[in-house]
């Protein structure tokens, strides 16, 4: 009898154990992939980096982690396919763990650098069987709901960064230094990716029969059939999905908040931690709502209608909330507030129909290849968003990033609407776990 949790039909011999297991993984990866943005800054200060370098050092090292990820997503979805996706997942967890306790300790730019390539190594494989193993978890019925769960508890994870942030200032005010209060953070940081390794370790699922069957197979070769992958015409367009999904996200991430502590300071002649309390955490409240709600919507509406037939749909409404923003003079209006809550369905919508779409169409023995070089997308995709979005940004007002990516989205979704229908959906075997 085939098992269901929240809605999800489970692989065979997938058991509750194995999906709770990869759920906090998931919730400790999401935090991570936020966490750096929001405690940064305070590392920065204890360093002493002038003020006029800290931007500049910051865009850098987030590029460079994109830069880092574009090249190394594929890598490690090819070695899962050769070694098993829980190995990969605790190395990552692990190593990302370790780069976030030391990262405090840094003593000059060199260091710092080196401490950012280890979160971002450990990231590429945290972050690479976060949407692998989903795929292998779930059948190809329920697919598009266990996409929507996932990206549900990855939005609750989203909360964990906010609430690290505030921690120095209480370690302060409990007798600490700020060097001290900075590294106890991350020190807790680092213990929340222990904890997560250890629950991948134990309650993860072994590798599957059809990855041990291919275990000979070289790198390389799982790496070219990987890519090869991309003729089929749902892997294309999902590769498509998630460069504009995952630029969708880094847009919002990087200029939503920018723009308004700017309006903040420049209209109402406010400090920038007035305008972050009393603008931004609104503003972000009201995406973070959308996308919880949505998460949940297109999880279920891609099992009801075809993944591919999805991505149209997805990409559509993010085209229409993302250009509207064209039309936004003060983006603190009360009804921007209700364009914001749609931005938050929109882009987790195309966030979780692209990986529905992905892990419908990937060969079970080559997925994680498939799925790296889906991330790889996802990556540049982020890539351009922030290194293009922030030239646009200063170059042509605040809306345009959000102008330009929702007429991506609209190439996206004129590209779904003309190929939906000639997506065949393959019928692969459902990986089965080795008996431990």
């Amino acid at each position: 009898m085939t098992k269901r949790i929240l809605g999800i039909e489970l692989s065979p011999k997938i058991t509750g154990v194995h999906l709770w297991a990869y759920f906090y993984a998931v919730l400790v990866a999401s935090a991570y992939a936020g966490s750096l943005a929001a405690l940064q800054p305070g590392v920065l200060q204890i360093m002493g980096i002038p003020f006029d370098q800290q931007g500049n050092l910051t865009g850098n090292l987030a590029a460079m982690q994109e830069i880092l990820f574009i090249v190394l997503l594929g890598y490690v979805g090819a070695v899962s396919d050769k070694v098993g996706r829980k190995s990969v997942y605790v190395f990552g967890l692990f190593t990302t763990s370790i780069g976030f306790g030391l990262y405090p300790h840094a003593t000059s730019v060199a260091e710092l650098v080196a401490y950012r390539v280890i979160v971002a190594v450990g990231s590429a494989a945290m972050l690479g069987m976060m949407v692998t193993v989903i795929a292998d978890y779930s059948t190809n019925r329920t697919r598009g709901k266990a996409n929507g769960v996932q990206g549900f508890i990855a939005t609750l994870g989203a909360f964990i960064p906010p609430l690290l942030a505030g921690l120095p200032a209480k370690f302060v005010a409990d007798g600490y230094g700020e060097a001290a209060a900075q590294q106890l953070t991350f020190g807790i940081a680092a213990a929340l990716g222990i904890s997560a390794t250890l629950v991948a370790l134990f309650g993860l699922a072994p590798k599957s029969t059809q990855i041990a069957a291919h275990a000979r197979e070289s790198i390389t070769r799982i790496l070219i059939d990987g890519a090869k992958a991309a003729r089929d015409t749902g892997v294309a367009l999902s590769y498509g999905a998630a460069f504009i999904s995952r630029g969708d996200l880094a847009v919002t991430g990087a200029f939503l908040g920018l723009w308004l502590v700017q309006h903040g300071m420049k209209t109402q002649g406010m400090t920038p931690s007035e305008a972050m309390f009393a603008l931004v955490m609104p503003a972000i409240l009201a995406v973070v709502s959308g996308a919880l709600i949505g998460s949940i919507l297109m999880g279920i509406l891609a099992d009801r209608i075809s993944r591919a037939a999805a991505i149209p749909v997805a990409s559509g409404l993010a085209a229409a909330v993302y250009m509207s923003i064209f039309f936004v003079t003060d983006p603190t209006a009360d009804w921007v507030k209700g364009l914001l809550f749609l931005m938050g369905i929109a882009e987790i919508s195309a966030f979780v129909s692209s990986q529905a779409l992905v892990g419908q169409q990937a060969e079970p023995r080559h997925r994680g290849a498939i799925m790296g070089f889906f991330g790889v997308a996802g990556a540049v995709g982020i890539l351009i968003a922030t290194k293009g979005g922030g030239i646009l940004f200063d170059t042509y007002g605040p809306s345009t990033p959000f102008v330009v990516f929702g007429a991506l989205n609209l190439v996206v979704c004129i590209w779904g609407l003309l190929v939906f229908r000639s997506v065949r959906v393959p019928q692969w075997p459902d990986p089965v776990p080795e008996s431990p």
